[in-house]
């Protein structure tokens, strides 16, 4: 048995031992002989590991996570049919729990490993447009016609859409905190955003939204350079399906962002473009502004900026 192990610090109420790993993947996967376990990272919620490359096991960092876990199992019950003909992989989840002399006090999740890298900042994956966009758009739109009454058994959130004054205060919030920071480079942004014409809320047809696509939660093929999975649904909800674009334009740009628009063309209401522009650009100064706060590493901040916005933002570097 081979391992890599590198405990995170995050806090959570229990510690997780490379040992109550081994044990727990024994427990749970029949006939397991000779197996490779790989420390993956771990979020607010989970401790995620890979077992030889086939299996995902998430480890609940708090009791109160659970009801997330449980969340995905059963959103997964209704997405993984729903979206066979995408041939985009979204995880099949399981919830099992350790037996006794694992010593581990809560249930967790498994699911076999969706193919692919994921999309995020630290990945050099060369995409291919052509088949990264309609493959996408055609994925967005099966997911967002999905009838929601499907998940009526699931306690899903609904995600208000944020009225014109709720907008603005937030822009002002973020602008302010900002400048706080002197990155005067941003000073394009703070006018566009003074410029622009506040947000009208959404009132067409809410959707099942995945409502946390950054490039993290993307996985792609690293030859073809497309689409191959989606994970992590725990912050799934019902609402606007602009929500599932915003931060898109981040990574990919506004021009393949508008192209995939087009692709989609689910009848796209009058405001969509606006909203997803605003909600774009505010957001990324939202993350920049996050990342500043916790003395992070601003470099894929500022790389998402300058794809958002079209600016150079050398300086700050």
């Amino acid at each position: 048995m081979n391992s890599t192990y590198s405990p995170d610090q995050w806090s959570s109420d229990r510690d997780l031992t490379f040992s109550q790993v081994s044990r727990t993947a024994e427990d749970v996967i029949p006939n397991l002989k000779q197996y490779e376990i790989s420390y993956i990272g771990s979020g607010w919620c989970n401790d995620v590991y890979s077992l030889n490359n086939e299996w995902i096991l998430r480890f609940p960092r708090r009791e109160e996570v659970i009801t997330h876990l449980q969340k995905e199992v059963c959103i997964s019950t209704v997405l993984v049919p729903a979206l066979e003909e995408t041939k985009v992989q979204v995880p099949d989840f399981k919830l099992v729990t350790p037996g006794p002399s694992v010593g581990f006090p809560y249930p967790i999740g498994i699911y076999p490993m969706v193919t692919g890298v994921s999309a995020g900042p630290n990945q050099k994956v060369e995409m291919s447009w052509s088949n990264f966009i309609p493959k996408t758009a055609n994925f967005l739109r099966a997911l967002h016609s999905i009838p929601i009454d499907q998940f009526r058994d699931i306690d899903l959130p609904k995600e208000e859409t944020l009225s014109c004054v709720e907008w603005l205060l937030i822009k002002k919030d973020i602008l302010t905190h900002l400048h706080s920071y002197k990155l005067q480079s941003l000073d394009i942004c703070a006018e566009w955003l003074d410029r622009c014409e506040p947000l009208a809320p959404y009132e067409g047809d809410l959707s099942f939204i995945h409502n946390d696509l950054s490039p993290e939660h993307f996985l792609v093929d690293p030859e073809a350079g497309t689409i191959t999975g989606v994970i992590d649904w725990e912050d799934a909800a019902i609402g606007d399906p602009v929500s599932d674009f915003i931060t898109l334009p981040f990574w990919i740009g506004w021009e393949n962002t508008l192209r995939l628009c087009e692709s989609y063309s689910r009848s796209l209401d009058p405001g969509f473009i606006h909203r997803l522009k605003y909600g774009s650009k505010l957001t990324s100064l939202a993350w920049l502004f996050d990342e500043a706060q916790r003395s992070n590493d601003l470099l894929a901040q500022i790389s998402f900026i300058e794809n958002v916005w079209h600016i150079d933002l050398s300086s700050l570097k």
